[in-house]
Protein backbone atom coordinates (compact mmCIF):
# COMPACT_ATOMS: atom_id res chain seq x y z
CA UNK A 1 0.00 0.00 0.00
CA UNK A 2 2.81 2.40 0.91
CA UNK A 3 4.65 1.60 -2.36
CA UNK A 4 1.60 2.36 -4.50
CA UNK A 5 1.05 5.62 -2.57
CA UNK A 6 4.71 6.59 -3.25
CA UNK A 7 4.21 5.73 -6.92
CA UNK A 8 1.14 7.96 -7.15
CA UNK A 9 2.97 10.82 -5.40
CA UNK A 10 6.01 10.40 -7.67
CA UNK A 11 3.88 10.27 -10.82
CA UNK A 12 1.93 13.35 -9.70
CA UNK A 13 5.16 15.21 -8.99
CA UNK A 14 6.53 14.33 -12.44
CA UNK A 15 3.34 15.49 -14.15
CA UNK A 16 3.44 18.77 -12.22
CA UNK A 17 7.14 19.28 -13.01
CA UNK A 18 6.73 18.55 -16.73
CA UNK A 19 3.68 20.77 -17.07
CA UNK A 20 5.57 23.68 -15.52
CA UNK A 21 8.54 23.45 -17.88
CA UNK A 22 8.55 26.22 -20.49
CA UNK A 23 7.55 24.87 -23.89
CA UNK A 24 9.19 26.16 -27.05
CA UNK A 25 6.60 28.52 -28.49
CA UNK A 26 5.78 27.84 -32.11
CA UNK A 27 6.52 30.90 -34.22
CA UNK A 28 3.71 31.82 -36.53
CA UNK A 29 2.48 34.35 -39.06
CA UNK A 30 2.96 37.85 -37.69
CA UNK A 31 6.10 36.96 -35.71
CA UNK A 32 9.55 38.09 -36.82
CA UNK A 33 11.68 35.29 -38.22
CA UNK A 34 14.26 34.46 -35.50
CA UNK A 35 17.85 35.63 -35.76
CA UNK A 36 20.54 33.01 -36.04
CA UNK A 37 23.34 31.89 -38.31
CA UNK A 38 24.15 28.32 -39.28
CA UNK A 39 27.20 27.01 -41.13
CA UNK A 40 26.80 26.88 -44.90
CA UNK A 41 26.24 23.30 -46.05
CA UNK A 42 29.14 23.66 -48.50
CA UNK A 43 31.43 24.62 -45.60
CA UNK A 44 32.05 28.17 -46.83
CA UNK A 45 30.85 30.74 -44.31
CA UNK A 46 27.45 30.94 -42.70
CA UNK A 47 23.84 31.31 -43.74
CA UNK A 48 21.63 33.73 -41.82
CA UNK A 49 18.03 33.82 -43.10
CA UNK A 50 16.94 36.83 -40.99
CA UNK A 51 19.61 39.03 -42.63
CA UNK A 52 17.59 39.39 -45.84
CA UNK A 53 15.35 42.31 -44.92
CA UNK A 54 14.07 44.13 -47.97
CA UNK A 55 13.57 40.82 -49.80
CA UNK A 56 10.89 38.14 -49.69
CA UNK A 57 12.45 35.04 -48.14
CA UNK A 58 11.46 31.39 -48.02
CA UNK A 59 13.24 29.57 -45.20
CA UNK A 60 12.84 25.83 -45.64
CA UNK A 61 13.82 23.23 -43.03
CA UNK A 62 14.42 19.83 -44.65
CA UNK A 63 16.19 16.49 -44.21
CA UNK A 64 17.43 13.75 -46.53
CA UNK A 65 15.14 11.12 -44.98
CA UNK A 66 12.04 13.27 -45.63
CA UNK A 67 10.03 11.94 -48.59
CA UNK A 68 8.04 15.16 -49.18
CA UNK A 69 11.37 17.07 -49.31
CA UNK A 70 12.14 15.21 -52.54
CA UNK A 71 9.22 17.06 -54.14
CA UNK A 72 9.47 20.32 -52.22
CA UNK A 73 13.13 21.23 -52.77
CA UNK A 74 12.92 21.01 -56.58
CA UNK A 75 9.64 22.99 -56.50
CA UNK A 76 11.27 25.71 -54.38
CA UNK A 77 14.21 25.76 -56.79
CA UNK A 78 11.82 26.45 -59.70
CA UNK A 79 10.24 29.32 -57.75
CA UNK A 80 13.67 30.67 -56.82
CA UNK A 81 14.84 30.71 -60.44
CA UNK A 82 11.58 32.35 -61.56
CA UNK A 83 11.50 35.13 -58.92
CA UNK A 84 15.08 35.74 -57.72
CA UNK A 85 15.48 38.70 -60.09
CA UNK A 86 12.34 40.23 -58.51
CA UNK A 87 13.69 39.95 -54.95
CA UNK A 88 13.03 36.38 -53.79
CA UNK A 89 15.62 34.65 -51.59
CA UNK A 90 15.34 30.97 -50.70
CA UNK A 91 17.34 29.49 -47.85
CA UNK A 92 17.30 25.76 -47.19
CA UNK A 93 18.29 24.61 -43.71
CA UNK A 94 19.23 20.95 -43.45
CA UNK A 95 18.59 19.07 -40.20
CA UNK A 96 20.28 15.72 -40.90
CA UNK A 97 22.35 14.22 -38.12
CA UNK A 98 25.28 13.79 -40.53
CA UNK A 99 26.22 16.27 -43.23
CA UNK A 100 27.21 13.59 -45.83
CA UNK A 101 23.59 12.41 -45.86
CA UNK A 102 22.45 15.90 -46.89
CA UNK A 103 25.15 16.20 -49.54
CA UNK A 104 24.22 12.83 -51.05
CA UNK A 105 20.56 13.90 -51.16
CA UNK A 106 21.50 17.08 -53.02
CA UNK A 107 23.30 15.10 -55.72
CA UNK A 108 19.93 13.62 -56.64
CA UNK A 109 17.92 16.80 -55.93
CA UNK A 110 20.23 19.74 -56.71
CA UNK A 111 19.20 23.32 -55.94
CA UNK A 112 20.69 26.71 -56.69
CA UNK A 113 19.71 28.57 -53.53
CA UNK A 114 21.66 29.03 -50.29
CA UNK A 115 21.88 26.02 -47.99
CA UNK A 116 22.74 25.94 -44.31
CA UNK A 117 23.38 23.02 -41.98
CA UNK A 118 21.70 22.94 -38.57
CA UNK A 119 22.10 19.22 -38.00
CA UNK A 120 23.86 17.18 -35.37
CA UNK A 121 22.94 17.47 -31.72
CA UNK A 122 22.45 21.24 -31.51
CA UNK A 123 19.78 22.42 -33.86
CA UNK A 124 20.03 26.10 -32.97
CA UNK A 125 17.86 27.71 -35.66
CA UNK A 126 15.44 24.78 -35.82
CA UNK A 127 14.88 25.06 -32.08
CA UNK A 128 14.21 28.80 -32.32
CA UNK A 129 11.72 28.12 -35.12
CA UNK A 130 10.12 25.23 -33.15
CA UNK A 131 10.35 22.78 -36.05
CA UNK A 132 8.17 19.71 -35.50
CA UNK A 133 7.29 18.56 -39.03
CA UNK A 134 9.43 17.92 -42.09
CA UNK A 135 9.57 19.85 -44.21
CA UNK A 136 8.56 23.14 -42.59
CA UNK A 137 8.93 26.37 -44.47
CA UNK A 138 8.35 30.01 -43.66
CA UNK A 139 7.51 32.75 -46.10
CA UNK A 140 8.96 35.97 -44.70
CA UNK A 141 8.02 39.44 -45.95
CA UNK A 142 10.38 42.31 -46.76
CA UNK A 143 10.24 43.54 -43.14
CA UNK A 144 11.41 40.16 -41.77
CA UNK A 145 7.95 39.16 -40.52
CA UNK A 146 6.54 35.70 -41.14
CA UNK A 147 3.66 35.81 -43.59
CA UNK A 148 3.05 32.04 -43.69
CA UNK A 149 4.25 28.95 -41.82
CA UNK A 150 3.86 25.88 -44.01
CA UNK A 151 4.21 22.42 -42.41
CA UNK A 152 4.59 19.35 -44.63
CA UNK A 153 4.38 19.47 -48.42
CA UNK A 154 2.18 17.91 -51.05
CA UNK A 155 2.28 18.28 -54.81
CA UNK A 156 0.36 21.41 -55.70
CA UNK A 157 1.42 23.31 -52.56
CA UNK A 158 3.92 25.21 -54.70
CA UNK A 159 0.96 27.07 -56.26
CA UNK A 160 -0.12 28.39 -52.84
CA UNK A 161 3.47 29.34 -52.03
CA UNK A 162 3.86 31.08 -55.39
CA UNK A 163 0.66 33.09 -54.87
CA UNK A 164 1.96 34.30 -51.48
CA UNK A 165 5.36 35.17 -52.99
CA UNK A 166 3.78 37.20 -55.80
CA UNK A 167 1.60 39.08 -53.30
CA UNK A 168 4.58 39.90 -51.04
CA UNK A 169 6.87 40.90 -53.90
CA UNK A 170 4.29 43.57 -54.90
CA UNK A 171 4.28 45.11 -51.41
CA UNK A 172 6.53 48.07 -50.63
Amino acid sequence: MLNSFRGIVLASALILLCSSLPAQAKIKAGDPFPDGAVPALNGKGTVEPAKNKGKVVIVDFWASWCEPCKVELPALNVLYKKYKSKGLVVVGVNLDEKKPEALAFLKEHPVQFALGYDGGEKKVLAEKAAIETMPTSFIVDKKGVISERHAAFREGDEKKIEAEIVKLLKEK
